[in-house]
């Protein structure tokens, strides 16, 4: 069986066992800067490819959509897809094609737990090193994170994440270089970059699909929506393809960690034209990561610990989990203090270089350097 171990800032060390289906073959593809040909000692958590079918003695839901307990695993059955996890979340074992995101959020919740007692808490942003200046984007999916950085890194930025990283630690940022999901939209915006398909019909089926949910089935009618379901179910493919950053731009460089300058909340504006940046408190970004940071994986830990701990005997998980967030409201207010904080309001445009939207976020973020704004607490 095909073991490979990832190393987390030496805090946790993770083995991923077996191939084949996309379950573990994610967890590859998006951590190789921080796999290692020489462990450390036995792993910390251990996600496993399994065909086994647990049976569970005790069920919470429907037939084929429920929490189970078997005695020895915690069972999350989802369609034909499961993972199981032995008491004290540990190990996983994930069959082929389990959602790998919903493996991925226990395995960083067990990283996120070492890195409060550094002063470090996970937030949902990507980061930007442009002019000695170093920014950081949280954001919702889809409000222009990963357009954002392209935009800055073809200015002549280094990054230090896309999708998240690492905020606290005396005021400054750890880089977590995970490999970037691109999407279409991030496609046409830059021109330099070309997704790989694994055939010309994937490559049809994609564009084709990206055409019919933007141009053609984007309204509200019963006929629109039924057309975007069809369109998901026979055209979208369930694979991810994740690509490095230094590939897209090799002349960027990854930075480790770096002192914070900005902190620039990013805000999908449909009806704005042009991006605009405004002083905001540090209690309204707060809120904003709060709020982000519940909705990209707190609430599926919510749910998921819930139900561990009504079945399985033992330490709570929803108790760690609560503890976690707490510690990690505490880092990012005390560091929120300390930083010029802003929120920016984003056109919501496919083509960022044809509307411009590429240029006018770098002019915006240009000019932010400078003494800390102080700014009123009830924005």
């Amino acid at each position: 069986m095909r073991s490979s171990y990832f190393d987390f800032f030496g805090e946790l060390l993770l083995e991923v066992r077996g191939e084949g289906g996309r379950s573990t073959s994610q967890f590859r593809e998006m951590y190789p800067h921080f796999e290692t040909d020489t462990p450390r000692g036995d792993p910390d958590v251990v996600v496993e490819r399994t065909t086994t079918t647990p049976d569970p003695d005790t069920v919470l839901g429907e037939p084929t959509d429920y929490y189970g307990w078997t005695g020895d695993l915690f069972v999350i059955r989802n369609g034909t897809d499961r993972m199981a996890v032995e008491p004290g979340w540990e190990h996983l074992y994930v069959s082929p094609n389990w959602e790998p995101f919903y493996a991925t959020y226990p395995v960083e919740f067990a990283i996120r737990r070492r890195m409060v007692e550094r002063g470090e808490a996970l937030i949902h942003a990507s980061g930007v090193e442009l002019d000695g200046e170093t920014t950081l984007f949280p954001a919702w999916r889809g409000a222009g994170k990963t357009n954002t950085l392209l935009s800055l890194l073809r200015a002549g930025g280094n990054f230090l994440a896309d999708d998240r990283l690492w905020a606290g630690g005396s005021g400054g940022a750890r880089g977590y270089p995970l490999g970037v999901n691109l999407q279409p939209y991030n496609v046409d915006s830059f021109s330099e970059i070309e997704l790989e398909y694994d055939s010309p019909v994937d490559r049809a089926k994609a564009e084709i699909s990206q055409y019919i949910k933007e141009d053609l089935a984007s309204g509200p009618s019963l006929p629109e929506k039924a057309v975007r379901i069809l369109t998901s179910r026979l055209l979208e493919s369930t694979r991810r393809s994740f690509t490095d950053v230094d590939s897209l731009f090799p002349d960027a460089e990854y930075v480790a960690t770096a002192d914070i300058d900005h902190i620039v909340v990013l805000q999908a504006t449909p009806n704005a034209e042009t991006v605009s940046i405004e002083p905001t408190s540090p209690e309204a970004v707060l809120s904003n990561l709060r709020a982000i940071n519940y909705y990209e994986w707190n609430e599926r830990l919510q749910e998921y610990f819930t139900a561990y701990d009504s079945l399985v005997p033992g330490d709570s998980m929803v108790t760690r989990l609560h503890d976690v967030i707490h510690r990690e409201e505490e880092i990012l207010l005390e560091l929120l203090r300390d930083k010029n904080t802003y929120v920016a309001e984003i056109p919501r445009k496919r083509d960022w270089h044809e509307s411009g939207t590429d240029m006018e976020i770098v002019e915006a973020v240009q000019p932010l350097g400078g003494p800390i704004r102080q700014t009123d607490s009830t924005q």
